[in-house]
């Protein structure tokens, strides 16, 4: 059951509400909104909730070759568009001040470190239906705002780059230079991307994963692994890596017979070139530094609902231990989900907090568990919002969790350290666990 003092351990406050910015509420749904490590809100929509990208949609669902109509609409400033390259995005918001429709958008070097700048004036074409806008949450600033027909966006999570994706074609752009650093078209339809590193854009086909080296002149996709059998009939809903990408992991869910959503990840090991199959629906990978040992190694956190509101938290120590640490450890602590949603609730991501060694577990339905790093032990349970969350990320800065919900809510979930601390060692009766987190939370 949902815990009482989780008020008192959480405060859950709304950042903004993204439909106050231009954003309709229908196209706040997982396919086009994207949320990046550093921040970014990157979102695929319509001006008005009652206009929708015929032209883009009917070449989502084409075979992916763009003909010569189709490519005035995918570029980022068609009014400039004139030739018959397949490009989803020709063009930036540049410094263009042509006459045409004008908007806000800001593209200086300082925008990107934090998110203030003056306003720009960028030259649209008329009657512009498709959008991408980009927000930084974590610092206040103009919204970026174009028009283009790509399918998604995606900002790098550590570089002012951005990746466009328009059918089979894939672009990136560095967006202070506002110049092209790489394309390419794949002769395979993608299901899934997503930036895995700074340098690394991954793609996951309906057979293999491939990653795609943007430092490294750029080059070809390289193909890292097939999919499991067992991934076959899944809807691949993440793909994600540790710091030095010798472990990968990619997240399938299914509706079994009964309707509920099982999930299955693929873990894949660089070294040893072998993938195992597990029963889970998120993880997450850390470095983490055991008591005793000397040097950190990776660990992998993992979350799974399982029949009878019953649902595991895992913690597992990734081998071959590191010289001088001792045997590995493997945690697991049980999660119970309420009894109403339970049928239909099950974990979507996790968020690992370095800093304080803490553990967040995020719902579909917007519930929010809170455990300990190292031993995966349960903290608190809270709703974070009554609608259904689909995107998070952590605010590396102070620590606080954001959460994107259907609603259009932008949440921030902060851990009052301090009572969590006292709460873990008067409450749960773990000085020991009390004592460790007090000291976390005091560098």
């Amino acid at each position: 059951m949902e815990n009482k003092d989780a008020a008192v351990l959480l405060t859950v406050s709304e950042i903004i509400q993204l439909t106050n910015v231009g954003i309709p509420a229908e196209h706040i749904t997982w396919p086009r909104v994207h949320l990046s490590l550093d921040g970014w809100l990157c979102i695929r929509h319509c001006k008005t909730p009652h206009m929708q990208c015929h032209r883009c949609d009917a070449r989502n669902r084409s075979n992916g070759s763009l003909n010569h109509d189709l490519n005035k609409s995918l570029s980022l400033d068609r009014c400039r568009s004139r030739s018959s390259s397949s490009s989803p995005a020709r063009r930036f918001p540049s410094l263009d001040r042509s006459a045409g429709q004008r908007i806000p958008v800001s593209m200086s070097t300082s925008a990107m470190a934090n998110g203030n700048s003056p306003r720009c004036s960028v030259s649209m074409a008329e009657k512009l239906k498709c959008r991408l806008t980009m927000l930084n949450l974590h610092h206040a600033g103009v919204p970026l705002k174009w028009g283009a027909c790509a399918d998604s966006i995606r900002k790098n999570p550590g570089k002012p780059w951005i990746a466009l994706k328009a059918g089979f074609q894939f672009e990136v752009y560095n967006m202070e230079t506002r110049s092209q650093l790489a394309t390419h078209k794949t002769n395979f339809p993608v299901i899934f991307w997503t930036w895995l590193s700074a340098d690394v854009l991954a793609f996951v086909s309906d057979v293999a994963v491939y990653h795609w080296h943007i430092s490294e002149g750029s080059g070809w996709p390289q193909k890292i692994f097939s999919r499991h059998q067992r991934l076959r009939y899944c809807e691949v809903v993440n793909y994600i890596a540790d710091d030095s990408l010798r472990w990968l992991a990619l997240v399938g869910l299914f509706r079994n017979y009964e309707e509920e959503v099982q999930g299955v990840v693929q873990l894949y090991s660089t070294d040893s070139h072998l993938s195992q199959p597990i029963d889970a629906h998120a993880v997450a990978f850390t470095n983490y530094k055991f008591n005793g040992n000397a040097r950190t190694s990776t660990l992998l956190c993992i979350a799974s609902r399982g029949p009878a509101c019953k649902g595991k938290v895992h913690m597992v120590e990734l081998g071959p231990p590191p010289k001088g640490n001792g045997a590995l450890a493997s945690y697991s602590e049980a999660l119970k989900f309420l009894p109403l949603p339970a049928k239909y609730d099950f974990p979507v991501a996790i968020e690992i907090s370095n800093k304080h060694r803490l553990v967040y577990i995020v719902t579909k339905f917007g519930h929010l568990f809170l455990c300990e790093l190292e031993t995966g032990m349960f903290l608190c349970q809270v709703q974070m919002c009554p609608d259904i969350v689909f995107a998070t990320t952590l605010n590396q800065e102070n620590q606080c969790l954001t959460g994107i919900s259907r609603n259009g809510q932008v949440l921030s979930v902060e851990v009052r350290c301090e009572r969590m601390v006292k709460y873990v060692q008067n409450v749960l009766k773990k000085p020991k666990i009390a004592a460790r987190m007090q000291t976390y939370i005091s560098r």
